[in-house]
């Protein structure tokens, strides 16, 4: 058991960091905050992983700071309410829906929870697993709605499968859910755990975190090493094969492919037909502020800075 957790340990520090790295250079190159959010989600987890194996190999430094106001366990709840808000970022983006401002109200009193909890004088085995529990059904929740909502479209140009990834995080979810319920159980929902974490009983790895976390590292290394090498093997296209005129079967295809609105695909045509943002303020009656806008999501959901490049992708697509 030992010799697994430590190989969890380095798989789940090596991913993370290798991850972490990656999209701090995607950011760099690309100045989107989606790279930034999923690099510090990923050093969060980096983190945690530290904490864990500092309890798990009883290092009595972390227990005498447990003692001290259970500081390792306010910077754990501290790294989880990151994690969470980091999360929820990233589906606002994804989505873009009008409903997501519920997530805001979400993120408030799960920051209360997640702190209030390593702060309480009794830790019964019930309170045990109401700790994460919040945290937990969050990301199944987005993990199961993200996988119908925008999982079957290629999101962002660079993310594969991402439909059986979201729905593999959310299994994953309720497997850890059900690791922590089963050790909640196994210690008492009445009796107090906190003497159990303080003397090491406990070790605080949970196998199924510990696995969701490996897959989750491993899929963005995937995606971010399939991104590097589709830049560097991509193959330049001549003027002339730019300027020839698309069939509108090949536009809806690729529209349907990065997930764009009905509106944005109605845009996307007159930005290949090189309308001006005037132009389209006109011939669809909005105005020109809501065209520049539905042309930033175009862009952004192709991944592009331009409609040179647009066309490029379409035609490489």
């Amino acid at each position: 058991m030992l010799v697994l957790s430590a190989v969890l340990s380095l798989l789940i520090k090596s991913g993370c960091v290798i991850c972490a790295a990656l999209y701090l250079i995607l950011y760099i190159g690309g100045q989107k905050k989606e790279y930034l959010y999923i690099a510090l989600f990923m050093l969060s987890q980096y983190l945690i992983e530290l904490i864990v194996r500092g309890y798990e190999i009883s290092s009595p430094l972390y227990y005498y700071f447990h003692n001290f106001f259970s500081v390792p366990v306010v910077i754990k709840s501290l790294l989880y309410f990151a994690c969470a808000f980091l999360i929820c970022h990233l589906f606002k983006g994804a989505v873009g829906g009008s409903k997501t401002w519920i997530l805001t109200l979400v993120e408030a009193p799960l920051f209360i929870w997640l702190i209030m909890f390593p702060l309480l004088k009794v830790r019964t085995g019930f309170l045990y697993i109401c700790y994460l529990l919040p945290f937990q059904l969050l990301v199944i929740v987005l993990a199961f709605i993200g996988s119908r909502s925008f999982g079957k479209t290629v999101h962002k140009s660079m993310f594969l499968r991402l439909d059986m990834f979201l729905r593999l995080v959310g299994i994953l979810g309720l497997m850890t859910v059900f690791e922590d319920i089963l050790t909640g159980l196994h210690y008492g929902l009445n009796n107090d755990v906190a003497s159990l974490v303080t003397s090491g009983a406990i070790r605080s790895r949970n196998f199924g975190e510990s696995v969701s976390q490996i897959v989750v590292a491993a899929y963005l290394i995937v995606v971010a090493a399939r991104f590097f090498v589709d830049k560097i093997t991509v193959k330049p296209i001549s003027y002339e094969a730019l300027t020839g005129e698309l069939s509108e079967e090949i536009i809806d295809a690729y529209a349907t492919s990065i997930g764009l609105s009905l509106r944005e695909r109605e845009i996307l045509g007159f930005l290949l037909k090189e309308k001006s943002t005037q132009e389209i303020s006109e011939l669809l009656f909005i105005s020109t502020g809501t065209v520049k806008s539905h042309t930033h999501n175009i862009y952004q959901k192709a991944d592009v800075s331009n409609r040179m490049q647009l066309l490029q992708k379409i035609r490489c697509s």
